[in-house]
């Protein structure tokens, strides 16, 4: 089949369904390269942390750490943001940290009045918002975040958007069961390790959870844990961190295959906030004036998304690309509604 004809029948396909997952601070590095030798030493049993993660050959040591992205998503979709390859991703935003980063993952563009994770109700009108008042999805669109800040960021207030974040019991408005009871104490009595941060295993099982009886045609998951032990100087546990959030990745989508209304039909956008810095020190940080700290990547696969795998050749593309792909994957015009909004990623042969 050539390119063109290729072209011609994606283009014509729009999913009912679109997912995103966010996994905050995750390096383009470690995510085309898989984990760094010189990080692995000084660390808490490093013996058994290379054994488990290093790998001679580039391709087996990204694909032990994140298996279901290379082997599934990237197989049967694309991913954007290897430099190495010609297809260099980065934010517009200046400040390289994560609210202004989700502030333009999810507008289109970036505010030069967000410079930080102490901004307070986000302005301007998500994609997500949006998406919410169009027919067929009002009252469709939800959110689980590890992250209490993703409140102010979605600006639920004003958007009225079902968020679940931070350390928040999730299923405390809702009718009670001994599942939801049972999660909702484990949110109440789990010693906070990262501020008001949930862990990922807590946000992702109340997501789960409220799956078996919602069935939103927008879904975003924000995961936070790799960003926090890479703060915290743990570059083990960063590595832990990250391949669990790609079995989280791996469980979310064989839960949405399982089910009749996502089966087939469900876009999957996974991406990140900000990128870091390199070398020795730098990986632990970002922000304005740490070098690398804007290389961010993308990952997408569903209905009308080219199988066209890692992304060769594709030239810059940019965080501020991502508002308007998720809106173009289930069949809307976010560039029409937003004109400051930057195009769709280029998916098309």
């Amino acid at each position: 089949m050539n390119a063109l004809l290729l072209a011609l029948l994606v283009a014509q396909v729009h999913a009912q369904n679109v997912v995103v997952v966010t996994i905050d601070g995750l390096r383009p590095r470690e995510v085309f390269t898989g984990g760094e030798r010189a990080l692995m030493r000084g660390v808490e049993s490093e013996d058994g942390l290379v054994e488990k993660y290093w790998r001679d050959d580039v391709n087996a040591r990204r694909e032990v750490l994140m298996p279901f992205l290379w082997t599934t998503l990237a197989r049967e979709g694309q991913v954007f943001g290897n430099a190495a390859l010609g297809s260099p991703m980065r934010v517009t935003n200046d400040f390289r940290c994560s609210y202004p980063g989700y502030a333009e993952l999810f507008t289109g563009f970036a505010d030069a009045r967000i410079t930080g994770n102490g901004f307070g109700e986000n302005p301007n009108v998500t994609v997500f918002e949006w998406l919410n008042q169009q027919p067929g999805f009002e009252g469709e669109v939800q959110a689980f975040a590890t992250w209490q800040t993703f409140d102010r960021i979605l600006n639920t207030r004003r958007s009225g958007l079902d968020v679940r974040a931070g350390l928040e019991p999730p299923f405390a408005n809702d009718v009670q069961s001994p599942t939801r009871a049972t999660i909702d104490a484990l949110f109440r009595t789990t010693t906070p390790l990262f501020g008001g941060n949930a862990l990922d295993a807590l946000t992702f099982t109340a997501l789960r959870e409220s799956l078996r009886t919602t069935r939103p045609r927008v879904l975003l998951l924000g995961l936070g844990e790799v960003d926090e032990w890479m703060h915290a100087g743990r570059y083990d546990l960063a590595l832990e961190a990250t391949r669990r959030s790609d079995a989280i990745l791996a469980e979310l989508w064989r839960t949405l295959m399982s089910m009749e209304e996502y089966r087939g039909t469900t876009t999957l956008i996974v991406t990140t906030d900000h990128g870091r810095g390199l070398g020795r020190k730098d990986w632990r940080h970002h922000g304005e004036d740490v070098r690398g700290a804007d290389e961010v990547w993308f990952a997408v696969m569903g209905p009308g998304i080219a199988p066209l795998g890692e992304r060769l050749d594709a030239g810059l593309t940019t965080q501020a690309q991502v508002a308007a792909t998720i809106a173009q994957s289930i069949g809307f015009d976010w560039n029409a509604e937003q004109p400051r909004a930057a195009k769709p990623l280029p998916l098309l042969p």
